[in-house]
């Protein structure tokens, strides 16, 4: 990715008021660390967030046809605190992060994993952690021969285009055991190729794949769960305040149990947050 310079509207904006500096005190945050966030949002009082909404439950449309998931819930939730107001963009996966660096969110959300090259990126900037996760083995539930982790090699199998997942499940695998590789720009061409026997099984995380196959009795996420991980926000390089702010609150819904209710919601299972990873070095 490359660099980019902040845009002159993100610099030119000092709209903060003082209801909000009151309300970001309320909540007991540093507000002098604060102050200035909103000057730092592409449009004035809105968080402009890059999502797939092809990423269930993270990121999905529901069945009114609405944008929905834990990352929409979250950002809702984290722009309601923060007293301004979010805006939703959908592009495939490929695209968000260097979307981020080339202006076009304020947010990433979309169950983004906190890779070593991520944390100490120039071109983002990686929250705490919002969840707990690792990588699974998807298949069809019909697929006998594959029943764990040594049934893969020399297998075809399908990534998310641009997804941590597939380092991840090399670095796991033994030198050479990694078959053919084919990427899609998300779970339902992904899936589809599955169900066509295009593909053998599907590396992805853990808990996406076993709430769809929750949904589908053809699928099946094996439980043996490989190189645990975190995930959370990005956020574009120029937004430190507003980094710091929803980092705050992250933060907060780890402590108040906020977030494993959302994570109940959204994936049937709470995390123990006393059991999150060390960030990869």
């Amino acid at each position: 990715m490359e660099n980019s310079m902040p845009s002159a509207h993100r610099l030119s904006r000092r709209v903060v008021t003082s209801a909000i500096a009151l309300a970001m005190a309320t909540a007991g945050f540093a507000t002098t660390a604060f102050a200035d966030f909103k000057d730092e949002l592409l449009k004035n009082d809105t968080i402009v967030v890059g999502t797939t909404g092809t990423a269930p439950p993270f990121t999905m449309i529901n069945d009114t046809g609405d944008l929905d998931g834990y990352d929409v819930a979250l950002m809702k939730k984290v722009a309601e605190d923060l007293g301004v107001n979010v805006e939703f963009r959908q592009l495939d996966w490929s695209g968000l992060l260097p979307g981020l660096v080339a202006d076009r969110f304020d947010v990433v959300a979309s169950g983004v994993t906190r890779t070593k090259d991520r944390l100490a990126s120039d071109d983002l900037i990686m929250l705490s952690p919002y969840i707990i996760n690792g990588v699974a083995i998807t298949k069809l539930a019909s697929n006998d021969e594959i029943s764990g982790w040594d049934d893969v090699c020399g297998k075809t199998v399908g990534v998310v285009r641009g997804s941590a997942e597939i380092n991840l499940i090399r670095d796991s695998l033994p030198e050479g055991c990694l078959g053919t590789v084919k990427e899609y720009p998300g779970w339902t061409e992904m899936s589809l190729d599955l169900k066509n026997h295009r593909i053998d099984w599907m590396g992805m995380d853990y808990l996406g794949p076993s709430y769809l196959a929750a949904k589908d009795d053809s699928i099946t996420v094996l439980s043996d769960v490989r190189s645990p991980k975190t995930q959370s926000l990005a956020v574009a390089p120029d937004d430190k305040e507003l980094a710091e702010a929803i980092d705050a609150l992250i933060a907060q819904y780890r402590e108040d149990g906020t977030l494993n209710a959302m994570i109940t919601e959204y994936f049937g299972q709470p995390v123990d947050f006393s059991k999150t990873p060390a960030d990869p070095k």
